[in-house]
C-alpha cells in the first residue's frame, strides 16, 4: 500500500526559529528568483521537508528522487523549494542534481547557467566535483543538466550513477534527483526506474486537476517493479510548470 507522507512536526517551533535565525546570519540573501522566495516557507514544504529529513535521518540515508508521471507536474519546482528549504533551515549540506534531459530547468530558478552539467560527466568524463555550481547559500550546491546532445544515449550505459552516488553521500547530507517523467520515453534521457535503484527514498510529484489515477498507479508501479522504493505522493497544488516559464525571460 502506498504511503503518503503525512504532516508530523520533526523539529520544535524553538528550534526551528534558531535555525532559521543561523540561516541568516549565514547568508543575507535568498539565491532563489523572486517568484520563489516564499515558496520555500509555505507550511506544506515545511513539512514535508521534516518528513522527508527524518526518514532519511532515522534510516542514516541520504539520496532522494523526484519523478512524476508526465510532464508539467512540478517537480522541478518542488525539488527546488524543497532543497533550498532543507539547507536553510535544517543547515543540511544539501545538493541538487538535474537529470532530466528531456526538460532541464533546475538552472533556472537559481540563475545559473545550464552548461557544463551532468552531460559533461558523462560524455567528458569531467569529474563532478567541476560541475558543482554554488547558488549564494552556503549549503546548496547545483549540479545542472550542461549541453543538450543528440547522441547522449551512446553514454548512458556508463555505469556513472554506481560511481559518483556513493561519492556524493560522503560529501552531503541530502542529495535530490530532479528527473524526467516515468511514462514519457525518450532515447537521450536518463531512466528513472534505473535511477530509483540507486536513491534511498522516492516522492512522486502528481499534480491537481492534472494526473490521472491511472498514471500515478502506472508510475508507482513501475518505479516498484524496478526496484526503486517510493515513500509517498505530493499531490501539488502550488507549483506548476507555467511558475518556470516565467523564470526563462527573467
Amino acid at each position: 500500500m502506498l504511503n503518503i507522507l503525512r504532516r508530523k512536526s520533526v523539529f520544535s517551533q524553538s528550534e526551528l526559529f534558531s535555525r532559521a535565525t543561523a540561516g541568516r546570519a549565514r547568508e543575507q540573501a535568498a539565491p532563489l528568483k523572486a517568484v520563489l522566495t516564499k515558496a520555500y516557507g509555505y507550511s506544506e514544504i515545511t513539512r514535508l521537508r521534516e518528513k522527508v529529513v527524518k526518514e532519511l535521518r532515522e534510516q542514516n540515508k541520504k539520496t532522494l528522487m523526484v519523478t512524476s508521471p508526465r510532464d508539467g507536474t512540478g517537480n522541478t519546482l518542488l525539488v527546488s523549494v524543497l532543497g533550498y528549504s532543507a539547507a536553510y533551515f535544517s543547515g543540511m549540506k544539501v545538493l541538487l542534481v538535474d537529470l532530466n534531459m528531456r526538460r532541464p530547468e533546475l538552472h533556472l530558478p537559481f540563475g545559473l547557467q545550464k552548461e557544463k552539467g551532468f552531460t559533461d560527466i558523462l560524455i567528458d568524463s569531467l569529474p563532478w566535483q567541476d560541475v558543482v555550481k554554488t547558488t549564494g547559500l552556503e549549503e546548496l550546491e547545483v549540479i545542472t543538466a550542461g549541453d543538450p546532445d543528440q547522441d547522449l544515449s551512446f553514454f548512458l550505459n556508463r555505469p556513472i550513477l554506481n560511481e559518483i552516488v556513493p561519492e556524493l553521500r560522503e560529501k552531503y547530507d541530502l542529495v535530490v534527483f530532479d528527473t524526467s517523467p516515468v511514462l514519457v520515453k525518450n532515447r537521450n534521457n536518463l531512466d528513472p526506474i534505473h535511477l530509483s535503484n540507486n536513491c534511498d527514498m522516492v516522492i512522486v510529484v502528481a499534480q491537481a486537476k492534472m494526473t490521472c489515477r491511472n498514471d500515478l498507479k502506472q508510475t508507482v508501479s513501475a518505479i516498484q517493479e524496478g526496484g526503486g522504493q517510493v515513500r509517498g505522493v505530493v499531490y501539488n497544488k502550488q507549483f506548476h510548470r507555467g511558475v518556470i516559464s516565467t523564470l526563462k525571460d527573467r
